[in-house]
């Protein structure tokens, strides 16, 4: 069984991170955010999520693949 904060978004494939807390979802395509700034260059974004978030599409981060040495860093 899975403990708590174990699967969060932090840890998921899909996850980058934009700063200490939030990130952004990189599962789907991105999606249409408005138009109302004329500042903004593109309106399409994926959906940012906090770093202990977590929803039911997580799939683990891979492996770290060995050092020359034979011995993960």
């Amino acid at each position: 069984m899975n403990t708590p904060f174990e699967n969060t978004c932090e840890q998921c494939r899909y996850f980058r991170r934009v700063d200490a807390l939030t990130g952004n979802c990189h599962r789907l395509p991105p999606v249409f955010a408005g138009d109302s700034s004329p500042r903004e260059s593109h309106h399409w974004r994926h959906p940012m999520v906090g770093i202990h978030g977590w929803c039911g599409e997580f799939l683990p981060l891979p492996a770290a693949p060995p050092s020359a040495s034979g011995v993960g860093m």
